[in-house]
């Protein structure tokens, strides 16, 4: 199953909107994201277990600039 049917499925399973920053889409479709998908699927569940009236939710990334030794892409989410 990939990455974004799995996002679906949260958004069926819990009940929630999810919405993809530009920044989190375009490190999806370019392999750029350091997180695994089961890592970012975890991150999620524990926003709606801890913020469980939140409806919607946020996705963003966290990068590294021009200036790290590493690249990095992290995901973000936080309730909205």
């Amino acid at each position: 199953m990939s990455i974004f049917e799995k996002l679906l499925d949260i958004e069926q399973k819990y009940q929630v909107r999810l919405h993809e920053g530009e920044n989190f889409k375009q490190a999806l479709y370019n392999d750029r994201m350091t997180d695994a998908d089961d890592c970012i699927i975890d991150k999620i569940e524990l926003i709606i277990k801890h913020y469980p009236d939140s409806k919607d939710i946020q996705l963003s990334t966290y990068q590294s600039d021009d200036t790290s030794e590493i690249t990095f892409c992290y995901a973000v989410v936080v309730p909205y």
